[in-house]
């Protein structure tokens, strides 16, 4: 399969819907088994459920992914944050509903708030950013493949957003025509922490965690978030995609080369650390300390 060809991506076997109209009493369907036992058709009749019963099972992954506009997506998330329960919700159902008008079926069948314990990174405890969290879940359902799973493309992208996001400065400008508050203060998120990213922003703006200005700045990050993954699975579907070279910066490149799972073609270290953030907002430069 050629994961540049979006027509390679359409569902294997699209499946329609069984509607709310055919749903039967169990009275009902034991009523009509006796009654085509009677005719001998018992076998006729089982074959027909499973085939039934089957119609309402997803697709195999991936699922289709149309151009879809960035720009309507990340105001969708900006304001799908005030309405939606936070930023996972805002990510994951922007997406959704603009996928839900240019697919349907299967996107239909999924639950509009299935992202909401994301908000404030996870369930108020800010771990990961719950903008990464929700649309992670709509590039893996878009570009894994469950007949090459060893496929690294889900990876790349979800690893390159995060990356991404850590070096960005939020809130961008970028939706500030809508906003009521424009022309915020920047502030490098430095990690997809929302721990990290929030704070940061607070501590420089002097902003309270549950005022005006840091909802309207999480708002921001939603749509900036949403907007960068549309433009991105646009340009990979439209095989126009180039992944990125993770590269640490110059403060921590001698510690990847010892403890990073990428190596970085060291072979004496040991791999003791999985992840591409900055080693040294966590942890002390234990070789300068040794010097």
């Amino acid at each position: 399969m050629n994961p540049t060809d979006p027509s390679q991506h359409t569902p294997r076997h699209p499946l329609p819907i069984i509607g709310r109209g055919a749903e039967y009493s169990r009275r009902e369907v034991v009523a009509g088994s006796a009654v085509l036992l009677a005719g001998g058709l018992i076998g006729g009749a089982s074959t027909a459920y499973a085939a039934t019963a089957r119609r309402d099972d997803p697709p195999p992954l991936p699922w289709t992914w149309p151009t879809l506009d960035p720009l309507e997506a990340g105001r969708r998330a900006y304001r799908f944050y005030k309405e939606k329960g936070g930023c996972g919700s805002a990510t994951y159902f922007s997406l959704l509903s603009l996928l839900r008008e240019e697919v349907g079926h299967p996107y239909t069948t999924l639950p509009d708030m299935m992202m909401i314990h994301a908000g404030a990174g996870y369930a108020g405890h800010g771990t990961l950013c719950g903008t990464l969290g929700g649309s992670s879940l709509i590039i893996n359902l878009v570009t894994y493949d469950d007949e090459d799973p060893g496929s690294a493309t889900y990876r790349q992208i979800i690893d390159r957003l995060f990356w991404w996001y850590a070096e960005q400065e939020f809130p961008t400008d970028r939706f500030d025509d809508i906003s009521p508050i424009p022309g915020q203060i920047k502030v490098k998120a430095m990690s997809p922490l929302c721990h990290t990213s929030v704070s940061k922003w607070t501590l420089t703006a002097s902003a309270d965690i549950k005022s005006a200005e840091k909802i309207e700045r999480c708002a921001k990050v939603a749509g900036e978030v949403v907007y960068t993954v549309t433009t991105a699975l646009n340009e990979y579907f439209a095989g126009n995609w180039v992944p990125p070279v993770w590269q640490p910066s110059e403060e921590i490149e001698h510690c990847v080369q010892c403890h990073s799972p990428d190596s970085m073609g060291h072979t004496g270290g040991k791999t003791t650390q999985q992840g591409h953030m900055e080693c040294l907002m966590c942890h002390d430069d234990h070789m300068k300390m040794g010097a």
